[in-house]
């Protein structure tokens, strides 16, 4: 809380906090001893004495001005969650998912974490868990429907499908698409009430894009020339609606409109397109494309200033809880 970044690392099986201007270590202890029983799913995560930590996010669950709790999980099977002094706060063994989501859904200043399907309170404590077989990809938390008053969970879960579901875990919707890999929720269309959802599949139906209503209604599909778009939301030209980011890729990539039309390339220029990403770098409220590989990073950007009055600024999920497995999400300004 003194205005300056720390670094969060798991490095030799110790669970790090370093300073984010020198490196120094100001902080560290072991990671937890890895659970030696044998998951029902047969897959153990006992190679190593400790865990090996699987993924880092950022959480409130003391109900603090900022977020400062540490959730750290192994791959499929147990989440622990650490104070800033890295002190434990509790663990809960689920099938985690990818990266579980902190949310305050009660309004009482304290994160709830979903993780995979599982909610779990402040305190540790389980409120209601799905005994579903897979695991979830990817999740969004969000007011998605107008026609209703609570938030609302999208989720991607392999062969468990794409679902919709409230706070309190009724189903709202479920649909089996494949092996759902990646979700997006935006508003991607002026003509739909709320926001609408772009699900991406891996395996089972490969590569195919789906693309649903605010209450999860597959309205098209389509099957593009490469596998695992990514479908980051770009808020490209200023106006209350987006696209979605595929790669940067020249003959693959792109961006894709609501209507599942390709409506800008990237130009045949030589640049990186190992990975991109969508993030507002000139501070206009408009994003740039940042395209990258090992060796060289690129930003574009608008050929133009935005000629409205005010440009539609999208809310996000905070830079510190980034993740491969992040569900992509953009909700409308409050």
């Amino acid at each position: 809380g003194d205005g300056e970044n720390e670094v969060i690392c798991v490095r030799e099986f110790g669970l790090l906090i370093l300073n984010g201007k020198t490196g120094d270590i100001e902080a560290r202890m072991p990671m937890p001893k890895a659970p030696k029983q044998v998951p029902a799913s047969g897959t153990s995560e006992s190679y190593y004495d400790r865990v090996a930590c699987d993924s880092i996010a950022i959480a409130n669950f003391r109900g603090l001005d900022r977020p400062a709790d540490i959730v750290v999980k192994n791959r499929y099977h147990q989440v622990w969650v650490y104070d800033s002094d890295l002190n434990p706060l509790w663990t809960v063994p689920c099938c985690t998912g990818h990266f579980p989501q902190p949310y305050d859904f009660d309004g009482d200043g304290k994160d709830e974490l979903f993780a995979g399907y599982t909610m779990i309170g402040p305190e540790g404590e389980v409120r209601w868990s799905k005994d579903w077989d897979d695991h979830t990809d990817e999740i969004v938390i969000g007011r998605f429907d107008p026609s209703r008053n609570d938030v609302q969970i999208g989720i991607v879960s392999g062969d468990e499908g794409f679902n919709i579901l409230t706070p309190g875990g009724q189903i709202l919707h479920r649909e089996f698409l494949g092996h759902a890999q990646r979700i997006s929720v935006a508003k991607y269309r002026e003509d739909l009430p709320g926001l609408q959802f772009y699900v991406t599949t891996y395996w089972g139906n490969p590569g195919i894009i789906s693309f649903h209503d605010c209450q999860g209604e597959r309205l098209f599909s389509l099957e593009p020339t490469a596998t695992g778009s990514i479908m980051n939301p770009v808020n490209w030209t200023g106006e209350p609606t987006e696209l979605a980011l595929m790669s940067g890729s020249v003959r693959h990539g792109g961006m894709l409109d609501g209507y599942g039309r390709r409506v800008v390339v990237f130009p045949d220029d030589g640049h990186p397109d190992l990975a991109c990403e969508s993030v507002d770098v000139t501070g206009d409220a408009r994003d740039e494309i940042v395209v990258w590989d090992r060796e060289r990073l690129w930003i574009y950007t608008q050929d133009r200033p935005f000629g409205g009055k005010e440009p539609y600024t999208p809310r996000r999920f905070p830079h510190y809880n980034a993740s491969n497995y992040r569900g992509e999400m953009s909700l409308p300004p409050m």
